[in-house]
């Protein structure tokens, strides 16, 4: 997703990644840009938990911890598995 929202220009894919982008009038447009991107490429289930937010840079944060969150929680179960086929 980064790549796209890179070739989309470097403001569109920093209003992702700069908090100053976040409610900054002078970032505005590229704002808009990323979260008219976001919207037009999350699922559905991505898009109802993302789409009361109105800054590109909530947006990714919060995609980026629900993907850590599931990551971590794969982890975890994992090395639940292995410490039972240990015993």
């Amino acid at each position: 997703m980064s790549t796209y929202l890179k070739a989309l220009g470097l403001p569109v894919y920093l209003a992702t990644t700069k908090k100053s982008y976040a409610g900054n009038d002078k970032y505005l447009e590229a704002n808009t840009q990323t979260m008219d991107a976001l919207k037009h490429t999350l699922s559905k289930e991505y898009l109802s938990i993302v789409s009361h937010f109105d800054s590109a840079f909530v947006v990714w944060n919060t995609l980026t911890s629900l993907k850590e969150q599931a990551s971590n929680k794969l982890e975890r179960e994992l090395s639940g598995e292995e410490s039972e086929q240990a015993c």
